[in-house]
């Protein structure tokens, strides 16, 4: 199974290179090989700004693959899904997002250096898995209520995040 995790910067016009040295790589839309999705996620890919993948090369591939995973094997009725979320073969492609302990310092400097970028201080986080392809928009989370939810397993891969520093 393959992973993207997706940001879109709202608003932003040019792409930002990160000004911190970092495990994790974070490619663009404008200057990588990497593209907004054609037909699935549309009020994220029709929004505008600049989208970037986080990724890691390993073994002659790049993705997120390396950075994070998700937990397959939580109990159903742990996981809160959005309420408005009825129909279980959606619910089935909603699973917690780990992200590994090696790379939690950089993905968590990565949002907020991502948020700034923001005319207007907001972002859209996507962690995403072949399947899943009904949209789900949650938002908006300050940036601290979101680095708290997935630390207790409660983002969901599958789901887009409105992530904002207000």
């Amino acid at each position: 199974m393959s992973y993207d995790l997706n940001i879109l910067v709202q608003n932003q016009e040019e792409p930002s290179v990160l000004p911190f040295p970092s495990l994790i790589q974070m490619m663009n839309e404008r200057d990588d090989e990497i593209a907004r999705y054609h037909s699935i996620w549309r009020y994220m890919t029709q929004s505008k700004g600049i989208w970037y993948s986080l990724v890691k090369e390993r073994n002659g591939m790049v993705n997120a693959f390396p950075i994070c995973d998700s937990d397959f094997e939580a109990d159903e009725g742990s996981i809160e899904i959005p309420y408005w979320v009825a129909d279980d073969s959606i619910k089935y492609n909603l699973t917690p997002l780990i992200i590994y302990e090696e790379y939690r310092t950089d993905f968590e400097k990565i949002i907020k250096f991502l948020i700034k970028q923001s005319p207007n201080r907001t972002v859209m986080f996507l962690a995403r898995y072949q399947g899943g392809e009904h949209e789900i928009v949650c938002g908006i989370l300050k940036y601290k209520e979101f680095m708290k939810l997935l630390s207790q397993s409660k983002i969901l891969f599958n789901i887009c995040y409105i992530i904002s520093n207000y």
